[in-house]
């Protein structure tokens, strides 16, 4: 049995920013990863767009990102078209997950690879994490192994409300970079909305890479009745049509994405972070910076409670720590996201607004209303 301070199940975003926020402050910890990383490594199903400010906060090297972008190109599917500046960086998951999990091992993390969790229980006041090459033990777990979280589906934790989950469904193609140029722009992302005649609840994009486009569709999974059909509404588009000609498919991968909290964020020396607890932006689906700093915010409530000797409030002050710094903005988005989807009148009107304010703005300054 390998002792711990804490294990983190997952080496995503939410689970290397946490494990290195532990070794920083001085705690053991280990990370859980069923599959091997590396540049090239494991697929995530995931557009890879991030805010510049990010990729400075962490310092991410140019040589590691397929494109910049400054502009968002918003689709009406009734022909109106609305434009959002703002610069950004795309990458390949497979790539900035390494980079952020070499970060933490620099740290003094243990990185576990190919080792998958196949149980855990409470034993005497820890955790006993059994994988399928060995046996680890714990005071606390963190949970960052995305909305699916096997961590807490064997806890027994509750899933996520139908209405509050997203099934995405996401195509790599391949093309050329000059055609990608000439169609989609060098520095613009594509995404496609309509309530009425293309998704009720959710969103469409083209993201171009270097050579490869992402094409993603995403849906409020209790109003899905046939994927399949839903999804060839938006793939036979004549501006998707032309950016996709003569194109190749190299990846499909079906994937669902929270768009509200999980009922519960923690219990009993367990943190869930990320996907795992929903901590995802309702109306974008952004989820990678929350993932990083939720990850960060459960070591750092750790540490304010052994300090202050007060693990009784570990919850509290997780759930109290999350708001100050976003949850509440994503509570209230999670409310104006229903509002948004109501119908296309009032789709437009947050596309309009978005092209001048932060969505985190209108929200906070009720300009939905």
């Amino acid at each position: 049995m390998k002792n711990f301070d804490i294990i983190i199940i997952g080496a995503g975003p939410g689970g290397s920013f946490a494990a290195k926020a532990a070794a920083e402050n001085g705690y053991s910890s280990c990370i859980l990863e069923k599959e091997v990383l590396s540049d090239n490594g494991r697929y995530k199903a995931c557009g890879g767009a991030m805010a510049w400010e990010l990729v400075e906060e962490i310092d991410y090297p140019e040589d590691k990102i397929e494109r910049v972008f400054e502009f968002l190109e918003l689709h009406h599917i009734d022909g109106e078209n609305f434009s959002k500046k703002g610069k950004g960086a795309i990458v390949w998951r497979s790539t900035f997950d390494k980079f952020l999990t070499d970060m933490a091992v620099d740290s003094g993390a243990l990185l576990k690879e190919k080792e998958a969790m196949i149980n855990l229980e409470k034993k005497n006041g820890s955790y006993e994490v059994s994988t399928n090459k060995d046996k680890y033990k714990a005071k606390y777990v963190i949970a960052a192994d995305g909305v699916s979280s096997p961590t807490l589906k064997l806890l027994g934790w509750p899933f996520f409300k139908s209405q509050d989950v997203v099934l995405t469904i996401t195509k790599e193609m391949k093309t050329t970079k000059p055609y990608i140029n000439s169609i989609l722009g060098s520095d613009s992302l594509h995404f496609f909305f309509g309530i009425k005649d293309l998704i009720p609840a959710g969103y469409a994009w083209l993201i171009p890479k270097i050579d490869k486009i992402t094409v993603g569709w995403g849906k409020q999974i209790d109003l899905i009745k046939n994927s399949r059909e839903e999804f060839e509404k938006f793939w036979t588009l004549p501006y998707v049509k032309e950016a996709l000609k003569n194109s190749t498919m190299e990846i499909f991968k079906p994937h669902l994405i929270p768009v509200g909290l999980r009922p519960k964020l923690y219990e009993e020396n367990v943190f869930a972070v990320g996907d795992a607890g929903g901590i995802v932006d309702p109306i974008s689906g952004k989820g990678i910076p929350y993932a990083m700093w939720s990850g960060q915010i459960a070591i750092e409530t750790i540490k304010t409670c052994e300090i202050k000797d007060r693990l009784e409030r570990l919850g509290t002050t997780y759930e109290k720590s999350l708001d100050r710094r976003f949850l509440k903005i994503l509570k209230a988005k999670r409310i104006v996201r229903d509002k948004i989807f109501k119908d296309d009148e009032n789709l437009k009107k947050f596309l309009r607004l978005w092209g001048k304010h932060r969505a985190s703005e209108i929200v906070m300054k009720k300009l939905m209303d």
